[in-house]
């Protein structure tokens, strides 16, 4: 079930996830990441490819569980002002990656309410998260949409600020 609210509370490491301002600034985030042009992992040699998507299997080399996440290699000044709600929920990167969203339950929900494509690494304990066609992805945002009764004239402007993202 998709929602605005995908943090959870660690007794570890506190709250982490990704909350969305509304409704909006949720189709632009997903309008981005559905963008196959945007991912690094595809395009490795773009300009506009500044995220990947992925689920690293921590579980499996003794941390507490899986970590999905969203890896930033772009300048954190576009990310604020271009998706907000990414920025507000950013942690620190490490070598090129310029910022981390973590966030296991919005990961799942791309791969389970909007078909993105989980492909494991081979010998890896990381899986890379790609995107599903433009059409899937709007069609099944204007239903899910519709299902939380959102009003007809605010799913037009949901699916065009989706538009929005992915034509950053």
């Amino acid at each position: 079930m998709i929602t605005l609210d995908y943090q959870t509370n660690n007794a570890r490491w506190g709250w982490s996830g990704i909350c969305f301002e509304d409704w909006e600034s949720y189709s632009v985030v997903l309008g981005y990441l559905s963008n196959p042009q945007h991912n690094r992992e595809l395009n490795p040699r773009s300009e506009y490819a500044d995220i990947s998507m992925r689920i690293e299997q921590n579980d499996r080399q003794g941390a507490w569980d899986k970590e999905g996440r969203i890896h930033y290699y772009g300048d954190l000044d576009e990310l604020m002002h271009c998706l907000p709600d990414l920025y507000n929920h950013k942690s620190a990167g490490n070598g090129s990656v310029t910022a981390r969203i973590n966030s296991n339950e919005y990961i799942i929900s791309l791969i389970e309410d909007y078909d993105f494509i989980l492909s494991p690494r081979r010998g890896q304990t990381t899986a890379d998260v790609f995107p599903a066609d433009y059409i899937t992805v709007k069609s099944y945002l204007e239903n899910y949409l519709a299902e939380a009764g959102v009003d007809d004239t605010y799913i037009e402007d949901c699916l065009d600020k989706f538009d929005d993202g992915y034509n950053m």
